[in-house]
Formats: structure tokens, sequence, C-alpha cells
């Protein structure tokens, strides 16, 4: 067995742990949680984004005066061991009808993840 084999078996894999903070993530994006309750888990760049992301759909959702809240589908989860302690993710979700794919990427830092990278990929 090579030490990468190694590796990638003695870490827990990430899709469950990244399917939920996902379908938050969305929820979030709809205004129906705050970007704090994703804080724990996020890096300071990627709770930046978030931030920047939940105040522009605020002020589209304000300006529209369209708030409704979406049915999220867990579809599939794949994930990658792209570093010896990073993973990459791809979770598939099927919100209000329509399929979109969120990608994420974390590291594995004092034995927790910590999402460093997190984007709803639209068409």
């Amino acid at each position: 067995m090579t030490l990468t084999n190694q590796v990638a078996t003695d870490q827990p894999d990430p899709a469950k742990f990244f399917a939920e903070i996902c379908a938050a993530y969305v929820e979030v994006l709809a205004g129906l949680r705050r970007p704090e309750q994703l804080a724990r888990w996020l890096s300071d760049g990627a709770y930046y984004d978030v931030c920047q992301r939940y105040r522009r759909g605020a002020r589209q959702r304000q300006l529209t005066g369209t708030n409704h809240r979406p049915e999220i589908v867990l579809r599939t989860t794949k994930t990658f061991l792209t570093d010896k302690n990073a993973y990459q993710g791809v979770v598939i979700l099927q919100i209000s009808g329509a399929v979109k794919a969120v990608s994420v990427r974390a590291e594995l830092i004092h034995e927790r993840f910590r999402i460093t990278e997190l984007v709803l990929i639209s068409s």
C-alpha cells in the first residue's frame, strides 16, 4: 500500500458533511439562514464571500419583492482527495426543480474540516 492510499483511508470521507453544508449554503443564499450559522466551518475568506453573496441576495429580494422557500433535494455527492489534508467535492442538488452543483474545497485542520471555497455553480 502506498502512502497516498494510507492517507486516504485514515481520513474520514467528508461527503455527508459537504452535502449538509451545501444545503445550508443554498438556504443562506435564499435568505432562510444567516451566514453566521456557517461561520464555524468556513475559513475567513470563504465566510467573507458567503456574507457578500448573502447581502447581494437580500438586496435583490428586497427590490423584487420575491421571497420563497426553495425545496432542496440532495442528488449526489462526490469527493476527491487533493492533498494530504484537503478534499475537493461536488454536491449536486435539486433546488426547486432545477438541478445545480455546488463546488466545495475543505482542508482538514486539527481533525476538523475547514471549508476554504464554496461556490454555487449556475448556468
